[in-house]
């Protein structure tokens, strides 16, 4: 717990590392497979203890593979570091805070998405030897991952004062990964689309209209991610406070 502003305002305690390695115990290992990397989703990430120990737990995965000539991308660094991006791109997160997910305030200098590109960078070195800049391809895809997959938002619909909060239209980035040219396959939806596509699997009554198909955005080698287009998420709607203020 951070402070007790914070918990008034973003009803924010975070969960301590211990519970989130016993939870994480409790999933089958097939959750931790290098291909196809199963997703997850943290909708009240903080700052990323949960995002943390499931990259730790998929890098390990990979590293395992790895030694053992088992990855699908093939038995080199290229291929590995391939996977690292798949298993880096199935995590999404969403937090109100910005100091959460982006962090550089002060007592929060360091956010979630600086927490998993660290794991990544440092997983670099210490498995496959190598050192990671900011000239380094690799690591700029890692970076426009994060940048796409964590996002400040709201998950849930309505704020205080029953006013949106914004949250359908939080932009969702579906990666489709093919082992055997090291590429990936970019294409955009968003959480409003998905959440009506699954409401209309269980509805009683038949709607005459499918939810809006997922948008294709990029396709490419997976270490040229960085070119592809920017896509910005939307700013909060309503007086949510975030640490220093308010959107």
């Amino acid at each position: 717990m951070k402070s007790s502003e914070r918990v008034r305002d973003l009803g924010e305690v975070f969960t301590p590392n211990a519970t989130v390695q016993d939870m994480l115990d409790l999933l089958p290992e097939t959750m931790w497979v290098s291909h196809p990397s199963p997703t997850f989703l943290e909708p009240a990430c903080g700052d990323g203890n949960f995002l943390v120990a499931i990259l730790d737990r998929k890098l390990d995965r990979i590293s395992e593979d790895l030694a053992n000539g088992m990855l699908a991308a093939g038995d080199g660094v290229d291929a590995a570091q391939f996977h690292a991006l798949e298993a880096l791109a199935s995590i999404y997160a969403v937090d109100i805070s910005t100091d959460n997910i982006v962090g550089g305030t002060p007592g929060h200098e360091i956010g979630a998405r600086s927490r998993l590109l660290t794991m990544f960078t440092e997983w670099n070195y210490e498995v496959l030897g190598r050192r990671l800049n900011d000239r380094s391809l690799v690591l700029r895809s890692a970076n426009w991952i994060v940048e796409h997959n964590l996002i400040v938002g709201n998950m849930l619909p309505f704020d205080t004062a029953w006013k949106s909060t914004g949250r359908d239209l939080i932009p969702l980035i579906e990666y489709s990964w093919e082992p055997r040219d090291l590429s990936v396959s970019l294409s955009k939806t968003t959480l409003g689309d998905v959440i009506a596509s699954e409401d209309a699997k269980t509805a009683t009554m038949l709607s005459l209209f499918s939810p809006v198909g997922p948008e294709q955005l990029w396709r490419g080698k997976a270490t040229n991610l960085s070119d592809a287009d920017h896509v910005e998420a939307p700013k909060l709607r309503g007086p949510i406070r975030n640490g220093a203020g308010r959107h």
